[in-house]
């Protein structure tokens, strides 16, 4: 979604072109003349060969392999589209596509400029993502001309490996406006439905301790399995009139969802830059989260929120309590979240980007 809105900006001085890689869908309404896909549909027999050849590779390589083995075709349909279209600045999406594509594309286009924008926070990047590929990883960043990632701790262990690192936070997308007056109570939670990543299982600990008449409503979607897996664990819980469950939401009836609560609750284990935490302050909600590097990023140095240790259930559950019984330090964070909110507006994070494809800022 950040990267379209970006793209779809920046058109309005740019030829952009948007190359998907793994879905080819058009999910945010992009021009389709502007949609160039490299995907390769492969059949089940052949993702079953692909898994089949990386696991062999994983046991002879002491839990390594190397990922741009596995797409030559996408790396061939992508080169051909750099050629023909006669691409000057080619941006990777994320650290999965720079350390398939960065090193053969540099090869291959040597003064192409390479920029490798990197959504997730590093310690799900290099001990999660990129854990059997570390050392293409390395070696994808070092070949990539210029690094841009959305937080001080990124940019600190990304500019120890390349240079050119620069930190650009991603906008606020939600147009709709609106401010809470922090009197219901409901605590807003905004997520797709991975219960690791998104801690949903300390939510519902969290939950368990809320006041009577204190919900959590939840906003947010997952595939039918994870959908059923947590309304499941929803009911072993027995946590069913604590949390209201009330799907994808977006536009008016997002907005709604937040000026209709009254604190905002993360409890993810890893977050970069979350998205949903600046949609939350924009809304003037006081935030409680877990002490992740997204959080850290927006909460730490402007006392919008709390920051609870990882993972403290009861510390949480505290920390949300002292919110709903002191109104006047609710007050407090919502004037000190609408003034943050305003560091994300789209025409500034687009400035930033002209920068940088103009070629005027490289590093910090």
């Amino acid at each position: 979604m950040v990267a379209a809105t970006i793209g779809k900006e920046l058109e309005k001085d740019y030829n952009v072109l948007f190359i998907p890689y793994q879905d080819d869908t058009n999910y945010f309404d992009v021009a389709e003349e502007s949609l160039i896909s490299i995907l390769e549909k492969k059949g089940t027999i052949s993702s079953n060969i692909v898994k089949i050849k990386k696991g062999i590779e994983l046991v002879l390589n002491n839990r390594n392999f190397t990922p741009k083995k596995y797409v030559k075709k996408e790396i061939a349909n992508l080169k051909k589209i750099i050629a023909d279209k006669n691409l000057e600045i080619l941006i990777f999406n994320s650290a999965i596509t720079t350390v398939l594509f960065c090193e053969e594309v540099k090869l291959a286009f040597p003064e192409l400029k390479v920029i490798s924008w990197m959504h997730e926070d590093t310690d799900y990047s290099f001990n999660e993502i990129t854990k059997n590929y570390q050392v293409p990883f390395f070696r994808s960043l070092k070949a990539t001309d210029q690094i841009i990632c959305l937080t001080e701790k990124a940019a600190e262990v990304y500019s120890k490996i390349n240079k050119n690192t620069t930190i650009i936070h991603n906008p606020m997308i939600l147009k709709e406006k609106g401010v809470s007056n922090l009197s219901t109570r409901v605590i807003s939670f905004t997520s797709r439905l991975d219960v690791h990543v998104k801690g949903l299982d300390y939510l519902l600990d969290v939950a368990k301790d809320l006041p009577d008449g204190w919900k959590v409503r939840i906003a947010g979607q997952g595939t039918q399995k994870e959908e059923k897996d947590f309304l499941e664990l929803i009911r072993k819980n027995n946590v069913n009139s604590k949390i209201d469950y009330v799907g994808p939401l977006a536009g008016k009836n997002l907005a709604n969802h937040y000026i209709e609560s009254s604190i905002f609750l993360s409890t993810s284990r890893t977050e970069a830059l979350p998205l949903v935490m600046i949609e939350a302050m924009s809304f003037g909600l006081p935030i409680v989260s877990f002490d992740h590097g997204g959080a850290q990023e927006l909460l730490k140095s402007d006392m919008i929120g709390v920051l609870v240790p990882s993972f403290d259930t009861k510390e949480m559950s505290r920390q949300i309590n002292t919110l709903i019984t002191d109104k006047n330090l609710s007050i407090n964070f919502q004037k000190r979240a609408l003034l943050k909110a305003k560091e994300f507006d789209l025409d500034s994070i687009i400035i930033k980007w002209r920068e940088i494809l103009d070629g005027k800022k490289c590093g910090n």
